[in-house]
């Protein structure tokens, strides 16, 4: 289990990531989002996600698709993404992590919709989206 929280402290978080499926984003929603040109996501297990929000801060964003970014009304920071179901998949934004730890980035994801002034850094595997298994 990790802990995290937002900037301004008003939303925390506990969850179990899964630390072979932490990945690089570059998808346009991501960038857009975080202003910028990707940001590191660790998969985390839905079912393990306890939230504590003293100040009811934390707020979510609906996209087309159906589904939530998690966000702290107060400060901005973004914490998570999600679909209805969390136990689907749960998308922590690696940075808001609070628990210190060694862990890396396995693949760049989505580059297809990469800043075109961003070159992936080498090492890891770049795939224009999903790949197979992900989630």
């Amino acid at each position: 289990m990790v802990e995290g929280s937002c900037l301004c402290g008003s939303v925390k978080y506990e969850v179990e990531l899964i630390p072979e499926k932490i990945f690089n984003c570059h998808c346009r929603f991501c960038r857009k989002a975080h202003g910028a040109d990707y940001v590191a996501v660790a998969l985390a297990k839905g079912s393990t996600l306890k939230i504590t929000d003293k100040y009811g801060a934390l707020k979510e964003y609906k996209n087309a698709i159906g589904g939530y970014r998690a966000f702290c009304g107060k400060c901005g920071t973004r914490l998570m993404n999600y679909p209805e179901d969390k136990n689907i998949y749960l998308a922590v934004i690696l940075a808001t992590v609070d628990t210190p730890m060694d862990v890396k980035p396995v693949a760049h994801v989505n580059t297809e919709s990469k800043a075109s002034w961003c070159t992936p850094y080498q090492g890891i595997p770049s795939y224009e989206g999903l790949p197979e298994g992900i989630l």
